[in-house]
């Protein structure tokens, strides 16, 4: 335990997402394995590759971790948990029992009857948050992207940005709150937003590689590479084509 506290977690991680961090701990954690074990000599990889010959399989269904609660909405269909994080269910669920159910990530609310209402993902801390928070209705969006004209998340978005997704078809649009999305999880809101502006106004256009790595750095207060000289990259495009500068 030590060694992985010294090895993973020194100096203290900062974290935009649980899941993605999770994932990438879990690489991490896996990598250390790749070196000789201290009494069996071999490789710990292969030692652990012969012990899962051994495992039980997991179940057909997934281990669902979460609690249900019963609980009523407020006149705006809003219900509120630990006292301070207001999820929204739709003002026509106002005043009505619903079924909240608490997963480490996300709420999921449902009517009195078990159907699915909506999801939202989970808030933390003693500061209240509430689910009108653009960056907590991404995934919504994503999911319904019929519903960009009317969402707090085009409010929240500069003109050039907003008004580029506005005149997008809609496929082209899901794709742009996808990238939003997982550039938000990975570096934070205010960073993926400044990122998908940034690449837009230097491409004109959104692409899903370029606007994550500029978040992540702006979230690491990185600044962009500054040249001397305007850099021609037209010698790259005839390159790729195949085809030689005449001119």
């Amino acid at each position: 335990v030590g060694a992985v506290r010294r090895k993973l977690f020194v100096p203290v991680p900062s974290v935009w997402s649980m899941p993605a961090f999770n994932a990438r701990l879990l690489e991490r954690c896996l990598a250390l394995g790749d070196k000789d074990h201290y009494r069996k000599g071999g490789r710990e990889t292969d030692l652990f590759a012969e012990d899962r010959k051994a495992l039980l399989a997991l179940p057909e269904t997934r281990f669902d971790v979460v609690t249900w609660k019963r609980m009523k909405a407020d006149k705006y269909g809003i219900v509120t948990v630990e006292g301070r994080h207001r999820y929204a269910a739709g003002p026509e669920h106002a005043g009505r029992e619903l079924i909240v159910g608490l997963r480490a990530f996300e709420v999921e609310l449902l009517d009195a009857s078990g159907a699915r209402i909506t999801t939202h993902p989970r808030a933390y801390g003693d500061n209240p948050t509430s689910s009108d928070d653009p960056s907590l209705q991404i995934g919504l969006l994503c999911n319904r992207p019929g519903a960009w004209p009317n969402s707090q998340v085009r409010e929240a978005l500069p003109d050039p940005l907003r008004e580029w997704l506005d005149g997008q078809a809609r496929a082209v649009l899901a794709e742009g709150l996808r990238t939003l999305r997982q550039a938000e999880r990975e570096s934070g809101w205010a960073n993926a937003v400044a990122a998908m502006a940034e690449i837009l106004e230097t491409t004109g256009g959104i692409d899903r590689a370029g606007v994550c790595l500029a978040a992540a750095r702006h979230a690491a207060g990185t600044e962009p590479v500054a040249y001397d000289e305007p850099v021609d990259l037209t010698e790259y495009d005839l390159a790729f084509a195949g085809r030689e500068d005449n001119a």
